[in-house]
């Protein structure tokens, strides 16, 4: 075909001059909309539909289709004339749409559209992968030639570049939105936590939580109580990440205005269930352990809504107990019943330790646990170090323990030392 050399000139020109508009869009979607226009003006076009690759669903999707409000649209690769140049890598030039039996009618029926020539193509990467396909309809003038399939092609080449560059950084842009998102909500979170140790005479009290991720969904309290008590509070909310630790959130504030309201437990408990239930999404749960330690009596009272049942090491004998569940997970269903514990009496050197399950279940290379048996050989060799001591050691030898292995859950604990008269 003989080419007029001052259109060919004129069809550089606009190549060049796209070429360097392209490379300075950074924005995906502004991207979008500069090719789809560009290249119907470049390829004497009536219209030009621009697919990205959505690689996870095996599918092709749109936000631009000239002259058709239309916000996204998607084809399963493989499907339609774009979805089987995205699996063929093949370029196919149509001169009569409505011949060709790969071609969907529907769009056309419904817009009112008479779709007659088409050329479309594959974006490749320098990588040769495919990032998307390009679509132009209805030549001026005719149908689309072999020079119009090399013009397409160097503005392809250059689209698909400026594409994954425009993709990258839309990706990267998000991530770090997410993340400063995830420290806020961290930031907001910890700040949610015991500021120290709360003082109270006779005891030694520290608590500690190390999330998995940016957020956790375990937590620990201290709530000042009337007469010098003090409640103390573990739970862990079921999974984790952002939407535990909302719910864990909720779980405290939830727990402080019941246990100011009433001195049951039972009561208490009861109501922050009832509130959580009726809104609980399905299968999350809170496991809660309450407690009101009276330093006067020695003695704590306790509540525990499917909490990992914690030790208590009594010095006298060097043996341990355990303090067992007595109601379900918090949320399950309202109306349930969290009876009250038989009390237990802390004698000097005695130490009660609350973990939530993140301490037992954490996994070596191997998927072997850590164990109910190893926390208690570490409470009985360390039970006269302080309480926030106990803690780092118990910390340091589950990670010992789990050597290279990532942390897979959170982990608080919570322990509680009587002190010499």
């Amino acid at each position: 075909m003989n080419i007029p050399d001052d259109k060919k000139v004129r069809d550089f020109t606009r190549l060049l001059e796209l070429a360097k508009a392209m490379s300075v869009e950074k924005d995906l979607y502004a991207l979008l909309d500069l090719i789809v226009q560009r290249t119907t003006e470049v390829m004497e076009a009536d219209r030009t539909s621009l697919y990205l690759v959505d690689a996870d669903k095996q599918q092709l999707w749109t936000r631009i289709a000239q002259g058709l409000e239309i916000k996204e649209v998607r084809v399963p690769i493989g499907t339609g004339i774009s979805g089987h140049v995205a699996k063929t890598r093949e370029t196919v030039n149509i001169q009569d749409a409505y011949l060709d039996p790969r071609f969907d009618r529907a769009w056309d029926v419904k817009t009112g559209y008479r779709t007659r020539s088409i050329l479309c193509m594959p974006l490749l990467t320098h990588e040769d992968r495919v990032v998307g396909v390009i679509q132009v309809l209805n030549k001026e003038g005719g149908v689309f030639t072999s020079y119009d399939e090399s013009l397409l092609a160097a503005l392809g080449s250059h689209a698909a570049i400026a594409l994954d560059q425009a993709r990258l950084m839309q990706h990267y842009v998000e991530k770090q939105r997410m993340q400063e998102a995830l420290r806020i909500a961290r930031d907001i979170q910890m700040s949610l936590l015991p500021k120290k140790a709360p003082s109270v005479p006779g005891f030694d009290i520290a608590g500690w939580t190390q999330p998995c991720d940016e957020t956790g969904g375990d937590y620990y309290d201290f709530i000042p109580l009337p007469d010098g008590r003090l409640g103390i509070a573990i739970g862990d909310v079921s999974s984790h990440g952002v939407g535990p630790a909302l719910l864990m959130t909720a779980s405290r504030a939830l727990l402080r205005a019941f246990v100011n309201m009433t001195d049951d437990i039972s009561q208490a408990l009861l109501r922050m269930n009832n509130m959580l239930a009726s809104d609980m999404e399905g299968g999350r749960f809170v496991t809660l352990f309450y407690g009101v330690l009276d330093p006067k009596a020695s003695v704590v009272t306790y509540s525990s809504a499917g909490q990992d049942p914690p030790l208590l090491f009594e010095d006298g004998t060097k043996t341990f107990r355990e303090l067992g569940s007595t109601g379900m997970p918090i949320g399950v269903m309202p109306d349930t019943d969290f009876p009250v514990g038989d009390p237990v009496t802390l004698t000097p050197g005695d130490v009660l330790l609350m973990a939530t399950d993140g301490v037992i279940e954490a996994m070596d290379a191997q998927n072997e646990k850590f164990e109910r048996e190893r926390l208690r050989r570490v409470i009985q060799a360390h039970h006269t170090e302080t309480a926030a001591q106990l803690i780092q050691t118990l910390y340091r030898e589950v990670r010992a323990f789990c050597a290279e292995a990532p942390q897979r859950d959170d982990i608080t604990i919570i322990v509680v030392k009587a002190l010499p008269r």
